[in-house]
């Protein structure tokens, strides 16, 4: 029992030693990574691994400082299924990321333009869209027709807390302080210091300001 629980010890202070010689050497490989995107890496970005970024020549990513990106379970085990998703796919899309920012396996996908503003957490699994990817018109997905697909600006204003598997889509801004509950789809603005909830959200609570 002694060996066991002396084996369960020295297993920590590995898990630990390694992950201290990790978090820098991860942080180091990410900017790379980003700058290899035409990304400029932000003072202060704590990860330990790395998130999947596509940005056409013509779009820009911008990522503010102290920024925290999670891609891994034993990242945050509160349900993370794949890496952070930071995508510009279109000429002239601007997706800006602010500073003190936690995104958690989310997908940041931008056609258009996406704002996050600062003090920013976005829980695991989270998508935020700003396109609705195929145009609503079956003659116009048949063809492609080229500016049939829909694209809104969205903007997450600061201090904003996205749940676990909110889906976020084109044309919506939330405004400052404001809840988004787990599994909330939001398709209209969210008013500042509100719980939103459900599909579609609906304010459900007055948040009082602090």
């Amino acid at each position: 029992m002694l060996f066991w629980k002396r084996l369960g010890g020295w297993c920590r202070s590995l898990y630990i030693i390694s992950g201290c010689v990790r978090r820098p050497w991860a942080a180091m490989m990410t900017r790379t990574y980003l700058s290899l995107h035409g990304v400029k890496a932000p003072k202060n970005l704590c990860t330990r691994s790395l998130p999947f970024c596509r940005r056409h020549p013509k779009a820009v990513i911008e990522l503010g400082n102290d920024l925290t990106i999670c891609n891994k379970l034993r990242e945050n085990a509160a349900g993370i299924s794949h890496r952070t998703v930071l995508v510009a796919n279109q000429p002239g899309a601007r997706l800006v990321v602010g500073n003190h920012v936690g995104i958690s396996g989310a997908v940041l996908f931008c056609s258009k333009e996406i704002i996050i503003e600062d003090y920013v957490n976005i829980g695991t699994g989270a998508r935020i869209y700003d396109t609705d990817f195929h145009a609503l018109s079956a003659k116009d997905r048949r063809r492609n027709t080229p500016g049939a697909v829909k694209a809104a600006p969205v903007r997450i204003c600061e201090d904003v807390w996205v749940g676990s598997n909110v889906i976020i889509l084109k044309g919506v801004t939330v405004g400052a302080r404001s809840i988004l509950a787990t599994g909330s789809v939001v398709t209209k603005d969210i008013p500042p210091d509100t719980v939103a909830a459900g599909v579609p959200a609906r304010p459900v609570r007055t948040l009082p300001r602090t």
